[in-house]
C-alpha cells in the first residue's frame, strides 16, 4: 500500500469497522457498546459520528475526522491526522451546533 490516499486504509465503512467501533476491544475493555450514527467520505477526509457506552461510565458522543496531509518534510508520503471532539451524550444536543461548526471547518492547509 502506498498510503497516499485514504483509500489505502480501506473504505470509510471498513475504517469504521476496524478502528472506530471496536475501541473497547482494542483497549481490552469488556462491556463496551458502540453505535455508528453516520460515516461518510467528503472533502479530504473520512468523517464519523458515533457513540460509545462503557460499563460504569456515561454514554459518550464522538465526532472524528481521519485525513491525510502531505508529509512534513515535503517528500513522498503523507501523515495521517485524526481530530476527535467528544462529550457526554446528555450534553451533546446543547453542543451539537458547535461540533458541527468545528467539524465543518476542517481542512488541511496546502503549502
Amino acid at each position: 500500500d502506498d498510503f497516499t490516499s485514504l483509500g489505502s486504509f480501506g473504505t470509510v465503512d471498513q475504517v469504521a469497522q476496524m478502528t472506530i467501533l471496536p475501541k473497547g476491544e482494542i483497549a481490552g475493555i469488556e462491556g463496551t457498546e458502540s453505535d455508528m450514527l453516520k460515516s461518510e467520505s467528503k472533502k479530504t477526509g473520512y468523517f464519523f459520528d458515533y457513540t460509545i457506552k462503557t460499563q460504569g461510565q456515561p454514554k459518550r458522543h464522538f465526532r472524528t475526522i481521519f485525513s491525510l496531509v502531505p508529509g512534513a518534510t515535503g517528500g513522498a508520503g503523507s501523515v495521517l491526522v485524526t481530530v476527535t471532539a467528544q462529550t457526554s451524550e446528555t450534553k451533546y444536543s446543547a453542543l451539537k451546533s458547535m461540533f458541527d461548526e468545528i467539524i465543518g471547518s476542517y481542512e488541511f492547509l496546502k503549502k
